[in-house]
């Protein structure tokens, strides 16, 4: 041990007592509070001042360079990332104060949503849906203020299951049994959201379809964004998420392509009810559906957009043969061919 760059700390010792402690170990006599391995070291409960550098480490993070250009996928797997590590790190020593984890909360959401960390507009999805495990409908986010309890209950928890199960030990178990766990059933389409061949800028639009949150013509006419909701694919009906997924002539007729190729029926209704149908079906054929509706899906909202923006429908065989060179590559590369 360097004695040069190690310091002696005390509490409740007097003074005669840490004097001679200081002579006899050679070491500086240190004050509370410090800093070591990057996080302040006090014998109280952190402060918000405390917790400063942390939040400054993950404005950073999220505000890298090119980070406001990653797609909807990419800021999650982003705000994972720094979850993981940053806040990760800091939760499983301290309990960290309630308002310095709703201020990451709230960076990340902004993040999420529109690529920067100071803009306050709704959310297409409420954080904490966002937080749910994805089996439940969520993006398997942790929710931080339940995951630092978690962390740190862990210890004591460890205290009590070696000895006689007490009231706080039933407590500290239930507490732990909570933590990313929701009293609603799990979601029948999540597996095609979180299939691993998936593309996963088409997964987040599929969980957006999923969830009705995406901003077709009748939310932007209810919002008064708009002054009207006729679907731009088809000039003639009102356009809706079922709307342009499955009944719009231009979306119906690329599923049709979409399942010639497959060779299966089309859908006869709704496709996410569709799909839950088809998971009788072998695993592999299972994957493969679940990662051409995906990329069908993608395809015709960023179609929808092309011609809210262009005025130009492209032909659904164009975008039959996107998805199916998309497919095929997915395939190639996860080594299922």
């Amino acid at each position: 041990m360097n004695k040069g760059k190690s310091n002696i700390y005390s509490n409740g010792v007097d003074e005669g007592t840490m004097h001679l402690l200081v002579k006899a170990s050679g070491m500086k006599r240190g004050t509370i509070h410090f800093r070591y391995l990057g996080v302040n070291i006090s014998p109280k409960r952190l402060s918000v001042d405390d917790c400063t550098c942390l939040l400054e480490k993950i404005t950073d993070r999220i505000k890298g360079v090119g980070a406001w250009r990653l797609s909807y996928a990419g800021r999650v797997v982003l705000i994972k990332s720094v979850y993981s590590t940053l806040h990760n790190y800091w939760a499983r020593i301290f309990i960290l104060p309630k308002t310095v984890l709703q201020q990451i909360a709230r960076m990340c959401r902004r993040f999420l949503w529109y690529g920067t960390d100071n803009r306050e507009s709704p959310a297409l999805v409420s954080w904490e849906n966002i937080c749910k495990p994805k089996r439940k409908g969520g993006l398997g986010i942790k929710h931080l203020i339940w995951w630092n309890v978690a962390a740190i209950v862990k210890y004591a928890w460890w205290v009590f299951t070696k000895g006689p199960r007490t009231k706080i030990g039933l407590i500290i178990y239930l507490v732990r049994g909570q933590v990313g766990r929701g009293g609603s059933p799990d979601i029948a389409w999540h597996p095609w959201t979180s299939t691993r061949l998936i593309i996963p800028r088409h997964g987040f639009i599929v969980w957006l379809t999923a969830h009705k949150r995406l901003l077709t013509q009748d939310r932007l006419l209810r919002m008064g964004i708009t002054q009207t909701n006729v679907c731009f694919l088809c000039g003639c009906n009102a356009e809706t998420v079922e709307h342009l997924f499955f009944q719009c002539p231009f979306s119906s007729r690329c599923l049709e392509l979409a399942a010639t190729w497959l060779k299966i029926a089309p859908p006869d209704k709704g496709v996410m009810e569709w799909w839950v149908k088809q998971r009788a079906r072998s695993l592999l054929l299972k994957q493969v559906i679940a990662v051409v509706l995906a990329s069908l899906i993608y395809h015709v909202w960023m179609s929808r957009n092309k011609c809210r923006i262009e005025g130009i429908v492209p032909h659904p065989q164009q975008v039959v043969k996107r998805c199916k060179e998309e497919t095929l590559l997915r395939i190639k590369c996860s080594g299922l061919e």
